[in-house]
């Protein structure tokens, strides 16, 4: 299958992170988001992989360069001047989806780790039997219609519309995580060029023209990482899941690191906290560790370090007598 990820975003909460490296590039357990990402689909076949690009466009070159993809085929699309949205983005691609059917998008700085092994493909064969514009993967939450905006359906599973308000004729407000499954189809109602979103103004305009288009529910544990504070909340949930008894989410998350780490990664209790770390990582055993602590292949901590909710990425010296607490060393 082909697949579109979105890359281009300036993870404008995450600042000062992404000031430094794109968001899709961050660490999250030491491996960057887009390898979580590329983890929920690793066991989908991939032909064409269309990244698209806009916030320190050459950094996503070189992290999809370098990531272990296993698609037949990487291609970037390279927006330029403005940031085209996930409409506009697409759309700006479909030279590479027009005329192969069915595609999958997602964006690329998702963390899913789901119940069902198999749900994508589930998903995948649901969407082709019924023939729909778009199959739209989402989940319960209790924030929808407040916190985030919900995916309107109704009881046979029939989008009804998306936003923060309830849609006439719906009967339950879903969350979206991300991922899609596309028809070729909803190219006839994006804007050929400019600005556009994939839900409000293509899939709305599909809805209005009488194309179908489903959500497909399931279980899952998906994190929100677009700010600070919940970008580290997610890390410890995480860390407490591959501490904890075998599951599927347990699963999922070394699945991934199988497939994307380059060096093998461990997580113990050390004192007072919760680490994960790469084993060429050089770590004092003599420094103050509190709450957790990532650290990336090839750095270092030194001697005094006082660190507490710290994520440290890769190739980075923490120099002696470093006192930090909830925040990020790229």
């Amino acid at each position: 299958m082909n697949v579109m990820l979105l890359a281009a975003g300036e993870g404008t909460r995450l600042r000062p992170y992404t000031n430094q490296l794109p968001k899709p590039a961050i660490p999250f357990l030491t491996l960057p988001l887009a390898a979580h990402s590329l983890g929920f689909l690793q066991d989908l076949p991939l032909n064409k992989l269309v990244v698209n690009t806009y916030h320190l466009p050459n950094k996503i070159h070189t992290l999809f360069n370098n990531l272990s993809h296993g698609a037949k085929e990487l291609i970037f699309s390279d927006e330029k001047g403005e940031i085209l949205g996930s409409g506009g983005g697409l759309s700006k691609a479909r030279s590479h989806f027009q005329g192969g059917g069915d595609f999958l998008m997602m964006n690329a700085d998702e963390v899913i780790l789901p119940k069902d092994s198999e749900v994508l493909s589930k998903a995948i064969q649901q969407h082709k039997s019924s023939g729909a514009l778009a199959t739209i993967l989402v989940m319960k939450h209790p924030e929808v219609g407040t916190q985030f905006g919900g995916v309107w359906a109704d009881d046979s599973l029939t989008v009804k519309g998306f936003g923060k308000s309830v849609v006439a004729g719906s009967t339950h407000g879903w969350h979206f995580i991300g991922v899609q499954i596309l028809s070729d189809r909803v190219f006839k109602y994006l804007p050929e060029t400019g600005v556009s979103n994939i839900l409000y103004d293509g899939l709305v305009a599909g809805i209005a023209d009488g194309q179908k288009v489903q959500v497909f529910p399931f279980e899952c544990t998906w994190f929100e990482t677009g700010n600070p504070k919940d970008f580290l909340e997610a890390s410890k949930h995480s860390l407490e899941i591959l501490m904890g008894p075998n599951s599927p989410e347990k699963s999922a998350l070394q699945k991934t690191f199988q497939k994307f780490a380059n060096s093998k990664l461990r997580t113990q209790n050390f004192s007072n906290a919760l680490m994960h770390f790469s084993a060429e990582a050089i770590i004092d055993t003599s420094s103050k560790y509190s709450g957790i602590v990532c650290v990336g292949s090839g750095s270092s901590i030194a001697e005094g370090c006082n660190l507490e909710n710290v994520i440290v990425g890769d190739g980075v010296h923490v120099t002696a007598g470093t006192a930090a607490a909830n925040t990020m060393l790229l």
